[in-house]
């Protein structure tokens, strides 16, 4: 999968961007895909237009879910295990702290979890925990950047923007496969 960075804080995010939108079904839900010109850069999990504004402020938002259908269908073929086989660039928009967390969980194989810590030193920055655990909620490419993989230390609280039974039903998904 080819993986594109562009560096932008969340209040640049969306500026002079076209994001074509769509919503489409996954085997946990609905996801809502949205594509700019140069590939994929938003995949939301049961939301809608609104939470996908709040994420671009400034993009010109374009409803088209025949644009997006063929990037949704090769996205729920090939979860849970082959998303690094994902032939649309993967478009990552971030602080360049969030950029080297979100290709981190890159690297997480299907199937398994690692900690907020764990993720901390991999990229150098052990103390770092609560800013990677910051960073991995403000992924905007959820499943295709596995921010589901990462828990807590303890694994005792599951976290999630979707929501924590979103959260455990990928996880499941993941581990039957």
């Amino acid at each position: 999968m080819k993986v594109i960075t562009r560096t932008a804080s969340k209040t640049l995010r969306g500026r002079h961007l076209t994001l074509v939108w769509g919503i489409h079904d996954f085997p946990v839900g609905k996801i809502l895909v949205a594509l700019s010109a140069e590939g994929l850069c938003w995949l939301g999990i049961n939301c809608d237009r609104a939470a996908l504004a709040k994420n671009w402020p400034g993009a010109e938002l374009v409803e088209d879910a025949n644009v997006t259908k063929k990037a949704a269908a090769e996205i729920a073929k090939l979860w849970p295990a082959k998303l690094d086989k994902l032939s649309v660039p993967l478009v990552l928009y971030g602080t360049p702290f969030q950029l080297k967390v979100w290709k981190e969980l890159l690297k997480i194989k299907s199937g398994s979890l690692t900690t907020y810590a764990a993720v901390a030193k991999k990229i150098g920055e052990p103390k770092a925990v609560r800013a990677v655990g910051s960073a991995v909620g403000k992924n905007t490419v959820s499943i295709v950047v596995p921010c589901h993989r990462v828990v807590n230390k303890d694994s005792g609280r599951v976290n999630y923007g979707w929501g924590p039974a979103v959260k455990l039903a990928l996880l499941k998904g993941e581990k039957a496969a």
